[in-house]
């Protein structure tokens, strides 16, 4: 599954057993055209670049399941904890998530954004911040970064952190997040989806050290009647914008919109991702980002929704 970005890029879906890509601009088949690429390297996830394969073919391997890096088991975490984004920053690599307890009663703890770090991607700690107290223990020897106020009632439900590469970015917001927001709920007649779903949007979060988090402004970035998917931005290097990514209904589907920013705060109208004719399915959790090694492609990550699939 593939998008077109309005810069250009080449915006790569990958979901269970699929995958593909749109260029944008891209020639139709049997032009013959050299494409040059310069000194960049390519990541070859289609034959856009491809003029003929003979004898070799170009096979897409599947992730494979290793040992558990890190155990979601603090009081204040729990079977429920999720969200997870992790990233490298310099000698360390970041991991923010939400926790969240399933208690005995069926009811459900107190969404928290949570923080680890690890100096190989591989063994994790959780370090004790003492910024929030755990209504569990009564301590404030936890990992919490972030927890519910009335200014950011629902933002822990999905956090969602990334440094900001910006030359121009000012130290005091040198990390950036999105989390929700909810406006209260809608009946089914007043929603655009006929979901009845809150009138929702991202909230924008900046800190100096992405321990100490603070809005940027008060009221939402970016609205609408969904956000319940775990909503992220970035700092786009190549396109020089921020990209946001965020879920919507469209059509009665769980579907992703996007829309880009030069500031953080003021954001363009959010346009539907265009798929290439596939057929309509629900997606969940965008999980878009630069690939490094060749930061002009984009790729995502997103879940596939079956509503009829249970756990048994």
């Amino acid at each position: 599954m593939s998008t077109m970005s309005p810069s250009g890029w080449v915006t790569v879906f990958c979901g269970i057993a699929l995958l593909g890509v749109v260029s944008c601009g891209a020639q139709t088949p049997g032009e013959e055209e050299v494409r040059d690429i310069g000194s960049r390297l390519e990541l070859f996830v289609d034959g856009y670049l491809i003029e003929s394969m003979n004898g070799v073919t170009r096979e897409l391997h599947s992730p494979r399941r290793q040992d558990v890096a890190i155990r979601f088991d603090s009081s204040w975490e729990g079977g429920i904890s999720n969200k997870v984004t992790v990233f490298r920053d310099g000698p360390v690599y970041r991991m923010y998530y939400q926790g969240r307890r399933y208690l005995k009663d069926g009811s459900f703890g107190t969404r928290v954004t949570c923080y680890a770090e690890s100096q190989d991607g591989v063994h994790w700690v959780k370090p004790n911040l003492g910024l929030y107290r755990d209504e569990y223990t009564g301590t404030t020897r936890n990992n919490i970064v972030l927890w519910p106020t009335r200014q950011w009632r629902h933002a822990s439900d999905n956090f969602a952190v990334f440094k900001d590469t910006n030359p121009n970015c000012p130290p005091e917001a040198r990390y950036k997040a999105v989390g929700r927001t909810i406006k209260g709920e809608l009946a089914p007649e007043e929603s655009a989806s006929g979901f009845g779903a809150a009138l929702a949007g991202n909230l924008a979060f900046q800190s100096p050290d992405g321990i100490h988090w603070s809005l940027m402004q008060k009221d939402p970035v970016v609205v609408g009647d969904g956000f319940d998917s775990h909503n992220i931005a970035f700092w786009d290097a190549y396109a020089g914008c921020y990209r946001e990514y965020h879920r919507e209904f469209r059509s009665g589907y769980r579907d992703m919109m996007t829309s880009t920013s030069d500031d953080f705060l003021h954001w363009t109208k959010p346009q539907w991702l265009d798929y290439g004719g596939a057929p309509q399915e629900h997606l969940y959790q965008g999980q878009v980002l630069p690939y490094f090694r060749a930061p002009h492609i984009l790729l995502a990550f997103p879940d596939r929704y079956v509503d009829e699939r249970k756990i048994q």
